[in-house]
């Protein structure tokens, strides 16, 4: 065997080929791809709202960290991080709502249910209702206290995905206030766990101590006495002692905590301004406020921010409060009074299209899209003292983001166009489709030409006529109170019923509304009592029941046992001018005779998703025809008829 310098020649063959394998493998690890760096988001060519009411346009922005590291309009030159394509998109802060509830004792009547709605129910509320609406920072105005501090735990250690929580704690009340006897009226647990019922000195301090013990951010008390309607309950609530209300603001401030007041009248405003207060929830809602008024000099030399909740007035029975609050709203803002956006919102029953809702009563009010985005972004941060890292799009703050499809500073409904959401760089919302189901078409019987329907009193009735549907698709709807014509509709549609057109004409109080669906949105503009209508609903393949009880004969003629589907409001209520989703269900077989004539029909339930704790809506269906035969609705466990078939009119 050969050797070279002693060494055998196979040996030395073996060496340059295992050099050889060493350095192949050696350059394919350093030549590799790059693995894309988990966490980490170059968004490239997009508009930026800052937050500030300021904007800027072909920005790329870089989130590392949970922090928004760089923003630039410039080419940023970041090697595998994920990408994505801003052109044609807006880049806003996350919502910041600075007066909601997230478990109000409603369905809660002790703490193992409460527990179970935290640990079984709530994750799903944020992932699916708060979350893809851009809600990422929230102050808690009042929960059981069990349930509010065991969430915030969760929240900080990641074991629950949510927005950020800041929280007041039990509130400060007098013995029969609120919300003691209106959310704890009959709920002992609620009422224990929600509220502070005090009466001398000597509680407001041990009471204080408690909350700063617990770690909350502020305090809240109730000033407010009298008649106050809760839900459909009239109840009498006793207003705290005015020397209470002081100590709780001064030794609030003692000790770090700064007070809000729950106030809803002009003269408790005044009192509490005079008093110190850091914050008024809801504020003026018996009068209206003028510029000129001094309470306007006093509440600017005190310095107190203001959380309007205009949304919540839309539960009161006193329909006066809502147009005070929007006029109030605007008067406070012309005069500098520092505000922040809050809705009450109730998470345990409602979802984050209240938000959005507010901030449409905000431009309703008189101010910009661009201003209300303000009062809800950088206003709440400085309102809930988080300013430094929170409520703006800017370099070194935490990447709390909202992508948008439309840009809402032109128009607030666009809102509603979320594409993702960021959580502290984290994308916990990435749009999904909206649900749509395989429906069959629908028939009216070949010559059904009309349906003729009265309410229980006999006051109203409406029409449907049927005559155009085999050839236009179209059908129209007329309502009359009394003798008089009150509206009328016309509905263009699909085979299984969904809206492709919509015009809905009332002279009366010069209400003209046109809908159209185009691209996976409905595309509304008109008059709604004489006011101008410009808004634009994403729906996607969802159905478009704008027919709404009259479009069932489609889903009963499906294997389908729920279905959800949208339609636009046009009563006097909160929905009015909103896409509403509704939830329909079949509930079976049931008999029902009018007039001597019996029906074998299907029945089926209603609820708006929303409040589907609060409504749920009856429906008949006469099995031969598949036309409606009565309707009503069901409350505390009992049924009632609203509406009955008159007549059906055959050709």
């Amino acid at each position: 065997m050969p050797r070279v310098f002693g060494i055998p020649l196979i040996a030395w063959i073996q060496m340059v080929i295992g050099a050889a394998v060493v350095l192949f493998m050696l350059f394919k690890y350093l030549t590799r791809p790059k693995a894309v760096k988990k966490g980490e988001y170059l968004i490239r060519d997009v508009h930026v709202i800052v937050g500030d009411g300021s904007e800027a346009y072909h920005q790329n922005v870089l989130i590392r960290d949970g922090m928004i590291a760089k923003i630039s309009d410039q080419p940023i030159g970041r090697k595998n991080v994920q990408i994505i394509e801003g052109e044609g998109k807006t880049l806003m802060p996350g919502l910041i709502d600075s007066h909601i509830h997230i478990q109000g004792g409603l369905n809660n009547r002790s703490e193992e249910e409460s527990d179970r709605f935290l640990n079984e129910t709530l994750p799903q509320i944020f992932r699916d209702k708060i979350l893809p609406y851009g809600i990422t920072t929230i102050k808690d105005l009042d929960a059981p206290k069990h349930f509010i501090y065991k969430l915030r735990q969760k929240l900080a250690s990641g074991e629950i995905t949510g927005p950020e929580l800041l929280l007041v704690g039990p509130n400060f009340t007098a013995p029969d206030g609120h919300p003691a006897n209106t959310l704890g009226g009959d709920n002992p647990w609620a009422r224990a766990e929600m509220a502070l019922e005090v009466t001398t000195p000597e509680q407001v301090t041990a009471g204080i101590r408690e909350l700063k013990e617990a770690g909350v951010d502020f305090l809240k008390f109730t000033y407010q006495g009298g008649d106050f309607w809760y839900f459909d309950n009239l109840l009498t609530i006793q207003k705290i002692d005015p020397a209470l209300m002081r100590q709780i603001i001064r030794e609030g401030k003692e000790n770090g905590l700064d007070a809000t007041a729950h106030v809803f009248y002009y003269d408790d405003v005044k009192e509490l301004l005079e008093a110190g207060i850091y914050g008024i929830e809801h504020g003026i809602v018996d009068r209206d406020i003028e510029p000129g008024d001094d309470i306007i000099r006093l509440w600017k030399e005190s310095g107190a921010r203001f959380v309007p909740t205009v949304n919540a007035m839309t539960y009161e029975k006193e329909p006066t409060r809502m147009g005070h609050s929007i006029h109030n709203l605007k008067v406070l803002y012309d005069a500098g009074i520092p505000i922040a956006m809050g809705t009450d919102n109730m998470f345990e029953t409602m979802g984050g299209d209240v938000e959005h809702k507010e901030l449409a009563y905000y431009v309703e009010a008189g101010l910009t899209p661009m201003q209300a985005i303000v009062l809800a972004t950088k206003n709440g941060a400085e309102h809930l003292g988080i300013a430094d890292r929170k409520g703006q799009v800017r370099e070194g703050m935490e990447a709390d983001l909202i992508l948008l499809d439309k840009d809402p500073a032109e128009n607030i409904a666009n809102m509603q166009f979320i594409e993702r959401v960021f959580l502290k760089g984290k994308i916990v919302f990435s749009q999904k489709p909206i649900q749509s189901y395989d429906i069959p078409d629908y028939d009216y019987p070949e010559d059904l030409a009309a349906a003729e329907y009265v309410n229980a009193d006999g006051t109203q009735r409406r029409e449907l006529r049927f005559e155009r549907y085999a050839g236009e698709k179209l059908v129209t709807q007329i309502t009359y109170h009394g003798e008089e014509k009150w509206s009328e509709e016309e509905f263009c549609l699909e085979k299984n019923l969904s809206s492709v057109k919509w015009h809905y004409l009332r002279p009366s109080d010069d209400t003209d509304i046109r809908a159209f669906r185009e691209n996976g949105s409905i595309n509304m503009s008109g008059s709604f009592k004489g006011k101008a209508q410009d808004k634009s609903f994403q729906i996607g393949e969802g159905l478009w029941y704008q027919m709404m009880d009259m479009c069932f004969p489609a889903f009963i003629g499906s294997s389908l046992d729920e279905i959800v589907f949208y339609s636009i409001g046009t009563g006097d209520n909160r929905g009015a001018m909103s896409l509403g989703e509704f939830a329909a269900k079949r509930l079976g077989k049931e008999e029902i005779t009018i007039n001597g004539t019996r029906f074998s029909c299907e029945k089926v339930s209603l609820v708006l998703t929303m409040f589907s704790w609060a409504w749920t809506g009856l429906f008949w269906y006469d099995e031969k025809t598949g036309q409606l035969v009565q309707s009503g609705e069901k409350k505390n466990g009992k049924e009632t008829v609203d509406w009955r078939l008159k007549a059906l009119t055959f050709r």
